[in-house]
């Protein structure tokens, strides 16, 4: 079973950073710097699912607002996928929000992975996903998705 943490050393960055790139970017054929293209404004929130000390899952988020918070990355491993580790980095997040004054996490999902958001408690949001050229050469759209905090 995986442990999930804030990340909070330089080394647990880069190894998300290397996780974020393996899974989500490199195979379609994105530079290894892409992420920092797709910041938004708003305090991050990383968090790492670890392994025997092996970080497997990665999950990036941002405050948007006091009382919302937006997904920005989510990856785990190949290996690893279906496992629950996904689902643990969501739980994660979701007892940090509940905690504070979050009261709604949203993401703006790829087709390919909206079914995992819905099958942790995410719905379909009012707005339209933004297109992206890159993604839509592989077929990739996006949809917003939200789920409400208690």
């Amino acid at each position: 079973m995986a442990s999930v943490e804030i990340v909070r050393t330089a080394e647990d960055t880069a190894q998300v950073d290397e996780l974020l790139w393996l899974v989500l970017w490199q195979p379609l054929g994105l530079p290894r710097n892409i992420r920092s293209k797709f910041n938004i404004d708003g305090e991050k929130l990383e968090l790492a699912a670890k392994i025997n000390g092996k970080i497997v899952g990665a999950l990036v988020a941002v405050w948007t607002a006091e009382s919302e918070i937006e997904i920005r990355h989510l990856a785990v491993e190949t290996g690893h996928q279906r496992k629950g580790i996904g689902r643990s980095l969501i739980g994660g997040l979701c007892r940090i929000a509940s905690v504070s004054t979050c009261h709604r996490i949203h993401t703006i999902a790829r087709n390919t992975s909206a079914g995992f958001f819905g099958g942790v408690g995410f719905q379909p949001a009012a707005g339209r996903a933004p297109d992206h050229p890159v993604f839509l050469v592989h077929g990739i759209t996006f949809v917003i998705m939200e789920k409400i905090v208690e």
